[in-house]
């Protein structure tokens, strides 16, 4: 069964373009308010298929926005997609790298 057609995803789904409210993020950024319609694996989905219902893992995205964020021939991440894929980093790692820098230990990533 495509994971996609599932009742689990169209929750799933709707439940994140809600917590966006309905706006592209990637628009967003930019002081754009486009409908979003699509919702996005940051980890995609067929190297994580753990994380495919995790919310710090899905953001919600326009049609032109999405296609920015794969290659359509390989279906690679592009730089851009790398870019919130790095983004998305579970909520209590976050803490804990906040935490960290936070006692004068720099940038952990140097």
């Amino acid at each position: 069964m495509n994971f996609y057609k599932t009742t689990r995803w169209e929750s799933k789904r709707e439940k994140i373009l809600r917590r966006d409210q309905y706006l592209c993020q990637e628009c967003k950024r930019y002081g754009k308010r486009v409908s979003a319609n699509t919702v996005h694996h940051m980890h995609p989905f067929r190297e994580r298929p753990d994380l495919r219902l995790t919310n710090w893992n899905l953001i919600s995205f326009c049609t032109k926005c999405h296609g920015k964020m794969h290659n359509r021939e390989t279906d690679e991440l592009t730089p851009l997609g790398e870019q919130w894929r790095e983004k998305a980093i579970p909520p209590p790692l976050k803490k804990l790298l906040k935490r960290w820098l936070g006692n004068g230990r720099g940038n952990l990533f140097q």
